[in-house]
């Protein structure tokens, strides 16, 4: 279920970004450190949309990578926690 909504969400945002660029057909001029550029307002949007959605994947990738790696060392440490709790219930029976 959650999942279902996760890719409406998603849905929802993308046609929302390709709408409000596709109401913006001006032509607008970008300066770069070396350069300039005139392009269309509706590309500039969806460019910028692109990396605001390619860098936060970029930086949930990476925090859910560390998240992943601490839960295993944590988990590794328990194990031998766990084996000598079950040797000592099975010496108690």
């Amino acid at each position: 279920m959650f999942k279902v909504l996760k890719i409406i969400l998603v849905a929802l945002c993308l046609i929302s970004a390709f709408v409000l660029g596709s109401q913006n057909p001006q032509l607008v001029q970008i300066n770069y450190i070396i350069a300039s550029n005139t392009l269309p307002l509706a590309v500039i949007i969806s460019i910028c949309f692109l990396l605001g959605v390619l860098v936060g994947c970029f930086i949930s990738f990476k925090l859910f990578s560390q998240l992943k790696w601490q839960n295993y060392r944590l988990k590794k440490q328990l194990a031998p926690e766990k084996d000598k709790k079950k040797l000592a219930a099975n010496k108690d029976t």
